[in-house]
């Protein structure tokens, strides 16, 4: 199968803490590898809150011609 290439652009990606609505969530551990989480806090209000298999803040890569 042939290759496909297409232009992309970084954008960046954070989550508000849900408990403030004010601080940004940061990753303050590691992940565990049988079950994905990984903890995290606010960098205001201290409120840690666990997601799995995505860490923050991040990267992703959306098409040039993408909106957000």
């Amino acid at each position: 199968m042939p290759e496909i290439k297409h232009e992309v652009r970084p954008v960046d990606v954070n989550y508000l803490c849900d408990k403030c609505n004010q601080g940004m969530m940061a990753q303050c551990g590691f992940m565990d590898e049988t079950s994905g989480d990984i903890e995290h806090r606010c960098l205001i209000c201290d409120h840690k809150q666990t997601f799995q298999w995505r860490a923050y803040p991040g990267i992703d890569y959306i098409g040039a011609d993408e909106a957000l």
